[in-house]
């Protein structure tokens, strides 16, 4: 067998061959998906009608209800960035600054004559939802319309609501950005959905459509931030303003960035002082890269289809949860129909507390994830070791006191005790080993008698003891799997720990 040797020039050309049939093929896919996502826009200006009539309608009582403010279209619709799948559209009751006091005496007048009003002799459905971010959900035609609220302010100036700058992004972006970038972002967002980085509900966490606007302008298009973000790293930092982007170093990062650890650090361009990625996890920082990469350099259609990831038996997840010799737990709460925006924040609360708990008990956390199913929320634990053992410091009495006598005649050959008795800072002290309880016991314990130990607030912690179910993966939780299959896709990726693009991925391989 001989081998060809190639020269420099020849490895080169290869690779400058190379580079361009992928040109070619990340081209040809991005217009198929640019062809599917323009067939969902024919119904762009039936929408826009109807958000037209609903504004109108809104602004019809609000005046006869004698409160002052105008209403708008905001969101994706009004900057065209929007994807017609799935697609919740936002109308904004903009108030004065005076009028913040009365926003929920606002909303439940507004429900209440929406109630009575129609559009094609349909009545509309009108849910007020709460939470931290009271709004109205309405229902017309089939088409779901958030009514949000927000007030006026100026560039710069604090926010009482997260919708306060809205308008002003939306003036930004209609301004800065060129009407072919607009599809850009579309493949952008609709890339970040398939990898289930892109947060679609209020309360979660991920990249948001004002972000996937931002990285475009900066970037110029799809195919450019793809490979931008394949070598962001973290602490990547961009400011969309100034054209810049740097990886800072902890030393160097400003008061109001070490406020919060984020991986990626997006300055507003109307607020720098704000983070506009503020919302994204570690996790899926890392995923948005690793797929990007991945992308980059195999650039398939199935980046933006719907997963086709089969999700196995639950005793084929049991064997494999017992292949690994991990404890898996999880700590569930019914919906009983509450908005998912409050079940985010509940579960990312839960989160909080329960590490903080089982850290500060010496169990080996591996990981653990909230979680938002159909009927329930929660927390999926993974641990490396159910049964711990504890070592304890006890710290006796001074060298010089009578006390002293009696500690080291206790301790001294007492089998718990692994160093000591020894002298530390003109005193006595030992290090106790304890057998601490199993996981199960030790969450169900918390859970039923020590909530007052939870830093949650006194209404979830209530929810806690009187609701919260502490389950092992045992038949209790096989009859939920196998029912809500939500919670089984969130439970398969926990103990898969593989994206579930990679799914789709690997069909493509097989074939």
């Amino acid at each position: 067998m001989s081998l060809e040797l190639k020269s420099k020039g020849d490895i080169m050309s290869d690779k400058i061959s190379n580079s361009a049939e992928n040109n070619n093929v990340h081209k040809k896919v991005e217009q198929q998906v640019i062809e599917v996502i323009q067939v969902q826009w024919e119904r762009h200006e039936e929408i826009r009608e109807l958000l037209f009539i609903l504004k109108e309608k809104i602004l019809l009582d609000l005046n006869s209800l004698g409160f002052v403010g105008r209403v708008e279209v905001q969101g994706s619709f009004v900057r065209k960035t929007y994807l017609g799948e799935d697609e919740v559209y936002d109308l904004l009751l903009i108030l004065p600054q005076t009028e913040k006091a009365k926003v929920h005496q606002i909303l439940d007048s507004l429900a209440k004559r929406l109630r009575k009003d129609r559009i094609k002799k349909s009545l509309l459905e009108v849910k007020k939802r709460t939470g931290k971010i009271p709004h109205l959900r309405i229902t017309a035609e089939d088409e779901q319309v958030n009514l949000f609220v927000c007030f006026e302010v100026t560039p710069g100036e604090s926010q009482i609501s997260i919708f306060d700058y809205v308008p002003m992004h939306s003036q930004y972006v209609l301004t800065h950005m060129q009407e072919n970038e607009r599809i850009e972002v579309l493949l952008l967002k609709k890339f970040m959905k398939t990898i289930r980085v892109y947060r679609n509900e209020i309360g979660a966490v991920g990249f948001n459509g004002y972000l996937c606007e931002l990285l475009i302008l900066f970037y110029g298009s799809f195919w450019e931030t793809i490979k931008g973000i394949s070598s962001w790293r973290p602490r990547t930092v961009i400011d969309v303003k100034r054209k810049k982007e740097q990886i800072e170093d902890v030393d160097s990062l400003t008061s109001e960035m070490l406020l919060r650890y984020y991986p990626l650090y997006v300055h507003d361009p109307l607020n720098p002082k704000d983070n506009v990625a503020a919302d994204v996890s570690i996790l899926q920082f890392m995923s948005l890269i690793a797929a990007a990469n991945t992308y980059k350099f195999n650039p398939t259609i199935h980046f933006f289809e719907d997963l086709q990831c089969e999700i196995p038996l639950f005793d084929d997840l049991v064997r494999k949860i017992i292949s690994t010799g991990r404890e898996t737990l999880v700590l569930m709460l019914k919906r009983n129909y509450q908005e998912s925006e409050i079940c985010w924040q509940k579960a990312l609360s839960i989160k909080s507390a329960f590490e903080s708990e089982i850290f500060a008990n010496n169990y080996i956390l591996e990981r653990a994830q909230t979680f938002v199913s159909d009927d329930y929320y929660g927390l999926m634990v993974s641990l490396m070791n159910a049964d711990p053992q504890h070592l304890i410091r006890k710290d006796g009495p001074s060298i010089t006191s009578k006390e002293s006598l009696e500690f080291l005649k206790r301790y001294t050959k007492h089998v718990d005790v692994v160093a000591g008795p020894f002298i530390d800072n003109e005193r006595w002290a030992i290090y106790l080993t304890k057998k601490g309880q199993k996981i199960f016991d030790f969450l169900e314990n918390l859970v039923k008698r020590n909530t007052f130990v939870l830093n949650v607030d006194s209404f979830l912690k209530i929810e806690i003891k009187e609701k919260m179910k502490v389950l092992g993966i045992d038949e209790k939780l096989r009859e939920i799997y196998d029912f809500d299959t939500t919670l089984a896709e969130s439970l398969y990726t926990f103990i898969e720990r593989k994206p579930l693009w990679i799914c789709n991925l690997t069909d493509t391989h097989n074939e």
